[in-house]
């Protein structure tokens, strides 16, 4: 799906000028946003370690953030986008079991997902009322798509309480009392907020910082309007890392604000290769290292 997505992107686009403003990279802006991605990975980091302890979980920071940087990795090198949560799960469910690990993970997860809805849905709605320009019918499928898949998941979480074997009933009910703890009690919903706006604004540094590299800078209202549902299209789980459907909707989103599409392109493709590159030497660090400890 992803590289017929990139196909498509490429049918549609000057790929001779999208590969010559590539070929122009900054890369003092490539350094830049490689360094806002590690505030990226710890600050979430810190925020799954936060809901893992609230939870009644044993984990350190320190793990957690090796952790983070394996995960970060294998989201967006494999298929799905859930690997390397899948893998935080099994490699933190020592002590305290599976369920308990899972939940930690989920909500996690959640939570950073909810903060990038939300800011998506607040930038819709400014766009809506201050915006001389329409708002394009994509975003408003998008948000109907996330909607759906919102739904539907709520769907299926009604019918797996209703009929699904008493270990999972038992495991879905339970999310009840771990919101509480996790997101409510103890003012932990300010706590969570506002670490997950602190990863959003990295999300948009990176970037920014993506489109100063590739000579293209994008302007406020462009960064506040168009990159949130860039960002939010990655959610939508039929590529690989969001390849190929950050990019068309980079591609379908910057004209309207009379931006070059080859350049909202291009920042997509170094967007989405600074993500996985900033965090591969702190997982290479984190292997070598449990295996001279394993030694």
């Amino acid at each position: 799906m992803a590289m017929l997505l990139l196909l498509l992107v490429a049918w549609f686009i000057d790929v001779d000028k999208a590969l010559t403003i590539l070929a122009d990279t900054d890369w003092r802006f490539i350094i830049l946003a490689c360094v806002i991605v590690q505030m990226q990975i710890i600050v979430s980091a810190w925020r799954w370690q936060i809901i893992a302890v609230r939870l009644g979980q044993l984990l350190s920071l320190r793990s957690a953030i090796s952790e983070y940087y394996l995960a970060t990795v294998a989201n967006l090198s494999l298929p799905g986008g859930v690997t390397g949560d899948a893998a935080r799960v099994v490699r933190t469910r020592q002590t305290q079991g599976w369920g308990l690990a899972a939940q930690a993970v989920i909500l996690e997860r959640l939570s950073g997902q909810i903060a990038l809805f939300l800011i998506a849905l607040a930038s819709w709605i400014v766009w809506s009322v201050f915006s001389t320009v329409s708002v394009p019918d994509v975003v408003g499928q998008l948000l109907f798509t996330i909607v759906l898949v919102v739904a539907g998941a709520g769907l299926i979480v009604g019918a797996l309480i209703h009929f699904a074997a008493e270990p999972i009933t038992r495991f879905i009910v339970s999310f009840g009392p771990a919101i509480h703890r996790a997101w409510i009690t103890d003012n932990q919903w300010l706590i969570q907020g506002m670490l997950s706006l602190l990863v959003v604004v990295t999300y948009l540094a990176v970037f920014a910082a993506s489109a100063f590299a590739v000579g293209h800078p994008l302007p406020l209202i462009a960064l506040m309007t168009l990159v949130p549902f860039v960002l939010l299209s990655m959610v939508i789980p039929v590529s690989i890392g969001g390849w190929g459907i950050r990019e068309a909707t980079a591609a379908s989103l910057w004209p309207l604000l009379s931006l070059q599409t080859e350049a909202g392109v291009a920042t997509s493709v170094v967007y989405g290769l600074v993500s996985l590159l900033a965090a591969l030497p702190g997982a290479l660090c984190v292997l070598l290292f449990s295996k001279r400890r394993a030694r």
